[in-house]
Parts: C-alpha cells; sequence; structure tokens
C-alpha cells in the first residue's frame, strides 16, 4: 500500500457602557486586555486593578477582571468583583451569566441556576444562559428541564455547540440513541475537533454493540484528548510570537492531527509568509493538501520543500505517491521513490512506494527487491 507520511516538528454583551478612550485608565485596561488575551492572567489583574484605581465605576473593568480571576480559579475573588460590578451596572446580562459560570465550576448548581435565570430574565434572547440552566439541571439530572433550556437555546443559537451536545447528553441518558447520535453529529459537523462530543458518540456505539464505528472514534477522541494542551500552547505561543514562522508551522501541525485542515492550511501559509525558506512549512502544506485529495497542491508544495532541501526523503516520498495516485508522470513517480530509498534506506514505508510503482511499471525483478527491502525493515522495527 502506497502511504504518505507526515514530520511531527514541535518546535461583551454591556451595551454602550465602554471606557472612554480620553479615561486615565485606559492605558492601564488596554495594557490589562493585552496580557489577557496571551494568557498572562497575572499580570492582567494587575493592570485591571491599577485601571479600577483610577475608574472605580467601570463595571466593564471589573467584569473583565473577575473573568481574569475565573481563568485562574480564583472563584472567589471573581465572584467578589462580579458583585461590584453588578451595584454599578445590575442589568447587565452578561454579569449574571459569568456569575452563574462560577457557580457551576464551584458546583453550587441552585446558585448557578438564580444566575442563569437572571442573565435570561435580563435577556431573554441570549442562548448562553440557557445553555448554562441547561448544564445545571443535566447535574442536577433534571432531563426535562435540561432538555427544554437546550432546546432553547439551540433555537436561539442553532451552532451553539454547548447546548447541541447538552442535548445530545440527555438523549443518551433517556437511552434515545438514534437522537443522541443525530445532536451530537450535529455538535461534529459545527467544530470537527470538539473532544468531549466524540468521547460521547464513542460511548454509545459501545452501548449500541457498533464496534468498528466505536474502535474508529475511540482513536480519534485519544488523537483529540492528547493534543488538547498542544493546541492551547501552540495558539497561545503565535499570539505572543506573531512573527514566529516555526510557531505557525507547529501549530499548522496539530491543526492537521485534529482534522482543522482549513485552518492548518492557513498556519503553514502564515509560516510561509514568514519565512519562504522553512522547508518543513512547504512540506507539511503539502501533506496538508495530500490529506484532502488536492494532489496537485501537494505535489507544488513538495517540490517546493525539495527546492530548499533536496535531501527530505519524506518528500520524495510522497510526491511519488502523489504521482502514482493520479496514474501520471510514472517515470518521476518512479525517479523519486529511488531517491527516497537512496537518502533513507531503512524505511520500509519508502521501499513499499518503490515496490508498487515497480510493480505498475511491470518492473518485477525491481519490485521484488524494493519488497524484500520493505518486508525486512518492517520485521526490524
Amino acid at each position: 500500500m502506497l502511504k504518505y507520511l507526515t514530520i511531527f516538528i514541535l518546535f461583551s454583551v454591556f451595551g454602550s457602557i465602554a471606557l472612554s478612550d480620553s479615561s486615565p485608565a485606559e492605558k492601564h485596561y488596554k495594557n490589562a486586555t493585552a496580557y489577557h488575551a496571551i494568557g498572562e492572567f497575572e499580570r492582567a489583574i494587575s493592570e485591571y486593578k491599577k485601571a479600577i484605581a483610577l475608574d472605580p465605576n467601570s463595571p466593564i473593568i471589573y467584569n473583565k477582571l473577575g473573568i481574569a480571576y475565573s481563568e485562574l480559579k480564583e472563584y472567589d475573588a471573581a465572584l467578589d468583583v462580579y458583585q461590584k460590578a453588578l451595584e454599578l451596572s445590575p442589568m447587565t446580562a452578561e454579569l449574571h451569566y459569568n456569575i452563574g459560570l462560577v457557580y457551576l465550576k464551584k458546583g453550587t448548581l441552585p446558585r448557578a441556576a438564580e444566575a442563569f435565570k437572571r442573565a435570561i430574565a435580563v435577556d431573554a434572547e441570549w442562548g448562553d444562559a440557557y445553555a448554562g440552566l441547561g448544564e445545571v439541571h443535566l447535574k442536577q439530572d433534571d432531563l426535562e428541564q435540561a432538555a427544554r433550556a437546550y432546546k432553547q437555546a439551540k433555537h436561539l443559537n442553532p451552532n451553539n455547540t454547548s447546548a447541541t451536545l447538552g442535548l445530545g447528553k440527555v438523549y443518551t441518558r433517556q437511552e434515545r440513541w438514534d437522537d443522541a447520535v443525530v445532536a451530537i453529529e450535529k455538535v461534529i459537523e459545527i467544530q470537527v475537533d470538539n473532544t468531549e462530543a466524540h468521547y460521547q458518540l464513542a460511548q454509545i456505539y459501545i452501548k449500541r454493540g457498533e464496534k468498528e464505528k466505536a474502535v474508529a472514534t475511540m482513536a480519534f477522541f485519544k488523537v483529540l484528548r492528547q493534543t488538547d494542551p498542544l493546541l492551547k500552547e501552540a495558539e497561545m505561543w503565535v499570539k505572543k510570537h506573531p512573527d514566529d514562522a516555526r510557531g505557525y508551522n507547529n501549530l499548522g501541525i496539530v491543526y492537521l492531527a485534529r482534522q482543522r485542515f482549513k485552518d492548518a492550511i492557513d498556519s503553514y501559509k502564515r509560516a510561509i509568509s514568514l519565512n519562504p525558506d522553512l522547508a518543513t512549512a512547504h512540506y507539511n502544506l503539502g501533506h496538508a493538501y495530500h490529506k484532502q485529495g488536492e494532489l496537485i497542491l501537494a505535489i507544488k508544495a513538495y517540490q517546493k520543500a525539495l527546492a530548499i532541501n533536496v535531501e527530505l526523503a519524506i518528500a520524495h516520498n510522497n510526491i511519488a505517491v502523489c504521482y502514482a495516485e493520479l496514474k501520471v508522470d510514472l517515470d518521476k513517480a518512479l525517479s523519486h521513490a529511488q531517491t527516497a530509498v537512496r537518502l533513507s534506506p531503512t524505511e520500509a514505508n519508502y521501499w513499499d512506494t518503490l515496490a508498487e510503482i515497480c510493480t505498475t511499471l511491470g518492473l518485477k525483478s525491481e519490485a521484488r527487491h524494493a519488497r524484500e527491502k520493505q518486508e525486512r525493515y518492517s520485521q526490524e522495527r
């Protein structure tokens, strides 16, 4: 079987409430939000506090400070500043919603429900508040109320993955398997790398005895679970280092592993724009195109990688595979496959590619020799 391989090189809803551009707190607030965006929450908190000292009557600053505390799991501190914000702006739905989230994380479910209901009372069109309320009811095992809240959230925003997944969980507990699958597959349609959705779907397949589907879904779930922290790190890295080509290349690798093909391609292109001589980014761009069946684009990207590093054996192998899959330029396919095994003579997959191409071309002796090499090096792994 012809195989192409990859390189793993990982090196508000406050309406009119806003800060005035002329506010003396604006400088510190801007600094705070910049730190907040790159995950430096302690520094963000310090700057938010400085802004509050200069402008103690701005609910938006208190709200952002509360979010930063919540990110650090300092929930009591978050609740304290949210309450201060509410004193200044009691009819702000987001504040009630954020309080609900904190209580939900703390496991204080009655108070979480109360906060979400207050958010809904202020803004009955905000789907996230209904989704939060549904989560509370689900944790309380009140399935009917949970379903009602989730459905309202979906009605207000059909692409609300939290609500759709929650509804899938409700159906799962009710053993309404078909409805559960439909709901969870909708989540995956919206967000292909939703880790929890794949786990829930795998569990349903297990319970229904659909072993092949269960195995495949669980395998991808494990990939997502393993790359969840890498994704967070890679995304944060490029926020902190927006001119780092290797950072974008690494982010593309994570996106590709999670089947976010467009995001992967965009990241590789960004890496190339920052450093046109980064051979691995060109190669990885080719690999992303290859996985999507865009073989001509894949070949062009692989060729650019080879123009920078002619000894990149994996690119030679994958170009050979592309030509073989296209059933064109088999002489070029043969040449690249031969180069791949010359550069990396103990790589069984490269010998496999060469054996397949030789067989297609009717080169029986060469095909037999390549197959023997492939089998030998496969056994030595």
